[in-house]
């Protein structure tokens, strides 16, 4: 486990790495090119291939790591409770890690009540017919980059299959944004981080803002919390202000990061730690 700059979470913690390009957003995996750095290193950890995360090699790249899941037992969390984004090298539902792994996975998080566990997927089908047990204290997010009737493979038939999850709180992340999503159903969702591409300006999609404006307006009609991550740029945590339309053809850069309520139980156990 470490800490991280993500904007939503403070810690990462990784019982899972690697993956396989799922759908239009993997084409420039931030986690696919990491791996391939430390691949080029004279000592790559023993479970980096440096292979291409595309299908075939799944089985290869996917692993998961049994020495890493009660790291959560022992971290010091120097920033105190926090949200912990759980897999951010990998997909915690990947076909390779299956039910077993992954339940295994989400029973360390019910032990931790005090921390919320972010998980995110690509593959909310497999969460969904895994029939798992998902504490309280975990939010369930898919990733949707693209709509109907656009330039890529239209992505948000996963809202509706991380509907039928029996979670607490459930998250989109429109991110990457590589095209206008259009109208989409969030009955049932919580929250939504929205964020442009991250790379080299040869190879990312650019993100207009009016697309995140236009989500922010459907979240604000559903009663989502909304959280813009970043604009399109070589660097993740870059142009955080989003341009927001306060009068006809007047913008204005506003920072919006909310998030949803915090699940009672673990109000609860931070409480019980305050009063300890």
């Amino acid at each position: 486990m470490q800490t991280t700059n993500i904007s939503w979470a403070h810690y990462t913690w990784n019982p899972v790495t690697g993956c396989s390009h799922a759908g239009p957003e993997c084409t420039n995996c931030w986690a696919e090119t990491m791996e391939h750095r430390q691949a080029a290193r004279d000592d790559p950890p023993e479970h980096v291939t440096g292979e291409d995360w595309t299908q075939p090699n799944a089985p290869s790249v996917v692993s998961c790591h049994d020495d890493r899941l009660h790291e959560p037992d022992t971290y010091t969390y120097p920033d105190g409770p926090g949200r912990v984004f759980v897999v951010s090298m990998g997909d915690l539902y990947h076909r390779e890690v299956g039910p077993e792994f992954a339940q295994r996975v989400l029973d360390i998080c019910s032990e931790h009540p005090e921390h919320v566990w972010i998980s995110l997927t690509k593959r909310p089908e497999n969460a969904r017919d895994w029939n798992l047990d998902f504490p309280e204290n975990v939010w369930l997010g898919t990733s949707v980059g693209s709509g109907p009737g656009g330039a890529f493979p239209d992505t948000t038939h996963r809202i509706d299959q991380l509907r039928d999850i029996d979670v607490e709180t459930r998250w989109v992340s429109f991110e990457p944004l590589i095209e206008p999503i259009g109208d989409v159903d969030l009955s049932g969702i919580d929250w939504a981080v929205v964020g442009g591409e991250t790379g080299s300006k040869a190879d990312r999609r650019k993100m207009e803002h009016a697309w995140a404006a236009d989500l922010l307006e459907q979240c604000r009609d559903a009663d989502v919390a909304y959280h813009f991550k970043q604009s399109s740029a070589r660097y993740p945590e870059r142009g955080t202000e989003l341009a927001v339309e306060v009068g006809p053809g007047i913008f204005e850069q506003r920072e919006i990061r909310e998030y949803p309520d915090l699940p009672e139980i673990v109000e609860q156990a931070r409480s019980q730690e305050v009063t300890a």
